[in-house]
């Protein structure tokens, strides 16, 4: 009795075991298939389906033999059944399992040597990635040593050209001041211009060397950004009667605005813009405008507009002069607007233009300050 339980019991293990089996399989079917080795499924479930079914009848026999057939006849049949057919089953399962497991084996070993060639690529991949990262942080460092060298030059220079400058204008003045005729008059009037010119051609350029290495530091004080704007007008009205331009300044808004920032900087900023829109305007008007727009309860936007009805811009030199502080010097876009864009962007400002040739131009610049304490917000 303990022999037919036993037996029992191991052909009831190998039914449940070769059924295991083939649910593992096929749970796993997608991986054996990403392996490239398809077939070795069908191989190796037809062989284990070949030992579950036979197992599962041998314990089917000895289970439920006796209570049909009785117990003599029982173990007949299931003598019968393994001497018939335990060597057959055998073989025909073992042989299609062990080719389908060789498959498996196979295909597994060329899944393992793409995933090593795949990690050998990925890794000549990533130390390419690094050697290009390398050569790219160190054609920056390059870069910016360069470009401090450039502008420590600039500086340099431009500060060794202001005092031969300083001297010719100051030279030309006091000459100005002796007995001249017209014609040498007139000599010296130009070239007092033309030093003074030059003169601030060099403070622009030693400015923007400032700009470029991080060395320009704001300087907070109370001001009233339309006692600023009248300023920047002011020094342009005696050139605009001169080529009998009609400028004038509408800011009365901004009269009983004060706010703190930088009025040195802000002034540079419009009186560049101004200088240009002078420049490039033969005949016409030129309008400045000015207004206030609250952000929150400690700060203001002021918005400057420089409008001209000038020669205006084409759209490649508009496409450039909206290009921000990167931009390169041109018939309409110089050092004087690189300065502009930059000092906008410390001022957490913006700078715009809007241009059509032969109909004018308008620069827009807009730029943040905090509030007077206690001033409160105008609405």
């Amino acid at each position: 009795m303990r022999s037919v339980l036993l037996t029992s019991m191991m052909d009831f293990g190998l039914a449940a075991a070769a059924a295991l089996a083939i649910w593992v399989l096929w749970r796993n079917a997608r991986v054996i298939r990403t392996a490239e080795a398809a077939a070795s499924l069908p191989l190796m479930t037809a062989g284990l389906a070949i030992w579950g079914v036979y197992y599962g009848a041998q314990f089917l026999i000895v289970i439920g033999g006796p209570f049909l057939v009785g117990m003599g006849d029982a173990e007949q049949i299931s003598e019968a059944v393994e001497s018939g057919l335990r060597w057959l089953t055998n073989l025909v399962a073992t042989g299609l399992f062990l080719t389908g497991l060789v498959l498996l084996f196979r295909g597994i070993n060329r899944l393992l040597n793409r995933v090593h060639e795949s990690a050998d690529a990925l890794e000549h991949e990533i130390s390419h990635r690094d050697n290009e990262a390398a050569e790219l942080k160190s054609e920056a460092e390059h870069e910016r040593h360069f470009r401090l060298a450039k502008s420590e030059f600039m500086m340099g220079l431009s500060h060794e050209l202001r005092t031969p400058l300083n001297g010719v204008i100051g030279l030309a003045s006091l000459l100005s001041n002796t007995g001249l005729d017209k014609d040498q008059r007139k000599l010296l009037n130009t070239l007092e211009q033309s030093a003074k010119a030059m003169l601030a051609r060099v403070s622009d350029v030693f400015d923007l060397s400032l700009l470029e290495t991080n060395r320009v530091e704001l300087r907070s004080s109370l001001f009233h950004p339309a006692d600023v704007s009248r300023a920047a007008v002011g020094l342009f009205e005696p050139l605009a009667r001169e080529k009998g331009l009609a400028l004038t300044c509408d800011c009365e808004s901004l009269d009983e605005r004060s706010v703190i920032g930088d009025p040195v900087r802000v002034r540079q900023i419009l009186t560049h813009l101004l200088s240009n829109a002078v420049k490039f305007t033969p005949s016409g008007e030129i309008r400045v405008h000015a207004s206030s727009q609250p952000i929150d309860a400690d700060h203001v936007e002021i918005r400057f507009v420089i409008e001209d009805s000038g020669i205006g811009m084409s759209a490649s030199d508009l496409e450039q002069a909206n290009q921000g502080p990167a931009l390169q010097t041109g018939a309409h876009s110089g050092i004087g607007l690189s300065i502009c864009w930059r000092l906008a962007e410390l001022m957490d400002g913006n700078l715009a233009f809007k241009s059509e040739l032969d109909r004018g131009t308008r620069a827009i610049v807009t730029l943040r300050f905090q509030l007077e304490p206690d001033a409160g917000v105008e609405i």
